[in-house]
């Protein structure tokens, strides 16, 4: 009888196994996506490629329109939102490129992860027993994420209703398995300043655009500092 680590690798083999077994049709899945960039909300050739990638693997469930024209859900396993003992699984595919430069962040790759990751777990739960719950694995492909926010119309949608976790892979030059990016929001500040006499009364005056440098300068500083204490974290 082995224990919980052995079990652990064991369902790591099998998912590895799983993936290895499909390689040849993902790579092909990925060569497709880039060899046919595509901009946001225009991606009618990746959709129709993963969404016959999905139909064409046993057991899937697949919405080929799901609330927005590019995108699309691929569904295996236990569901419906009457089951509450039911642990809903989601990996996302993205497959949008950018203008003028085809697909520079890779989002052929993460629509190949996507699909690799779900069909990998799909084979653990094929063949694990007595599992504490029922798990449902979910596929989202999730258009325009370089231009338009294809997510959060996917997300005002209800795209994401009944999700319990959803994982997504970004190529980077580093292998890791964590990368620390930042949220980010814009703000707009305005500066005002004050009028004076240069020479005679200078001191009366409020200089708006030294409060502007000063404002990116110390901001700069603080990005680089926070960045640098990061990536040396994460690289330990």
């Amino acid at each position: 009888m082995c224990d919980g680590s052995e079990l652990l690798e064991g369902l790591k083999q099998r998912l590895s196994c799983r993936i290895d077994e499909e390689k040849t049709k993902l790579h092909s899945l990925s060569k497709d996506i880039w060899s046919h960039p595509e901009l946001a909300y225009e991606e009618r050739k990746a959709h129709d490629r993963l969404v016959e990638f999905f139909r064409l693997e046993e057991g899937w469930n697949v919405d080929s329109h799901f609330k927005l024209e590019t995108a699309f859900r691929a569904t295996w396993g236990a569901g419906g939102s009457e089951q509450r003992d039911v642990v809903n699984v989601g990996f996302l595919c993205e497959y949008d490129a950018l203008p003028g430069i085809g697909h520079a962040c890779g989002h052929n790759l993460i629509a190949e992860v996507g699909a690799a990751a779900a069909l990998g777990l799909k084979a653990v739960l094929e063949n694990t027993n007595n599992l504490p719950v029922r798990v449902q694995v979910t596929v989202l492909g999730t258009p325009a994420e370089e231009d338009g926010g294809g997510k959060i119309d996917m997300i005002r949608e209800g795209a994401f209703e009944g999700l319990d976790v959803v994982f997504m892979a970004h190529p980077s030059k580093e292998d890791a398995i964590y990368l620390p990016c930042l949220a980010n929001h814009d703000v707009t500040i305005k500066y005002h300043g004050k009028a004076s006499h240069a020479s005679a009364y200078p001191w009366e005056g409020i200089n708006a655009l030294d409060a502007a440098v000063l404002c990116y300068n110390n901001l700069s500083v603080l990005t680089t500092a926070d960045e640098a204490r990061l990536e040396s974290s994460w690289l330990k």
